[in-house]
């Protein structure tokens, strides 16, 4: 029998699944946050190791058994980071052939419907990536707007607290923001809110969805911000298209995030306005499954086999059950 392993290593989990080639799960594993740059290298193989011991366990297999493997893995970002990477696979004493690759790809294989495409995660950071249908792939820092990624919860946060602090000043208008977030940080007073998020350094990603509703609302500093994120977004997944040279294709562009989740009708359509303008046969829908199940696919096409559609839906519903998995 055919074994694949898929795993994806995120900041705040990382999932494996144990899978045969019918797209069966034979095993889940479960473990915390993989990211090599927050839990160090030992503490990323440690937390990859766990994951997929607790799938090998409950699928009654072991790494000789593996045909091909897959992780995608945060924090893989520099061709030194895959070096580096390498420990976590050549740890668990896989002998079949495996691959490492940022998370994101992993992501876009869940979400599309063949093995290439565009995918634009924006939560607290922001990354766009693409494949191309011969297999050449490209992707964006994924490191913040100094490395020229916009659009993540964490500019959306910044942008709303920026607007309230230039209001209080008399530099900027009035906003919604502003009564909003009050409310929302139980503050008596808009010094009162500035001067604790001053003080405390607060992450301001969090915001993001209260600038979405906010900006629903009709508050003109809210739309603002949600036009300028969805269009800095829309401008990434437009520049992997033409870096892949994609942009006359029908191209699936998958949505993955906290801010694609929260459906701001303001977002969405600067973001489909800005990338149409090169790709006009883009198709957009945004990420249903678990980024774990694109691994398992991955390892599959790895192993040179081409998993039909069946098998893309059989694995996705079934790990949704295992896993829980909720889109708000």
């Amino acid at each position: 029998m055919s074994v694949f392993l898929g795993v994806d290593g995120g900041g705040t989990k990382t999932h494996a699944v144990v899978a045969d080639l019918a797209g069966t799960p034979l095993g889940v594993g479960v473990s915390g946050a993989s990211n090599w740059e927050d839990v160090g290298t030992e503490g990323a193989v440690a937390t990859v190791r766990a994951a997929v011991e607790e799938a090998f366990t409950q699928a009654a297999l072991g790494a000789h058994d593996v045909t091909a493997a897959v992780f995608g893995l945060a924090g893989l970002d520099w061709e030194s980071d895959r070096r580096k990477l390498a420990v976590i696979p050549e740890s668990l004493g896989l002998t079949c052939p495996w691959l490492t690759v940022n998370d994101s790809f992993v992501a876009l294989r869940a979400g599309a419907n063949h093995p290439w495409g565009i995918v634009v995660i924006a939560g607290t950071g922001a990354v766009a990536a693409g494949r191309h249908p011969e297999g050449e792939e490209f992707r964006t820092l994924g490191l913040g707007p100094v490395y020229g990624d916009y659009g993540s919860a964490s500019e959306i946060g910044e942008e709303a607290m920026r607007a309230v602090a230039e209001w209080f000043i008399g530099l900027g208008p009035a906003t919604a923001l502003t009564e909003a977030l009050c409310a929302r940080e139980n503050a008596a007073s808009p010094q009162e809110l500035l001067e604790r998020f001053s003080r405390s350094q607060e992450p301001l990603d969090p915001i993001a969805r209260l600038v979405m509703e906010v900006a629903d609302d009709g508050d003109t500093i809210a739309k603002g911000i949600a036009e300028r994120a969805g269009a800095g977004l829309g401008a990434r997944a437009a520049l992997v298209a033409r870096k892949l040279s994609m942009q006359e294709l029908p191209v699936e562009v998958v949505l993955a995030g906290g801010v694609f989740r929260s459906a701001n009708r303001t977002l969405l359509s600067a973001f489909e306005m800005e990338l149409r303008r090169t790709v006009p046969r883009a198709m957009v829908a945004r990420l249903e499954v678990p980024p774990v199940v694109g691994a398992v696919l991955r390892a599959i096409e790895l192993s040179g086999a081409e998993p039909p559609g069946a098998v893309h839906l059989r694995l996705s519903l079934e790990v949704i059950k295992h896993l829980g998995y909720e889109f708000a």
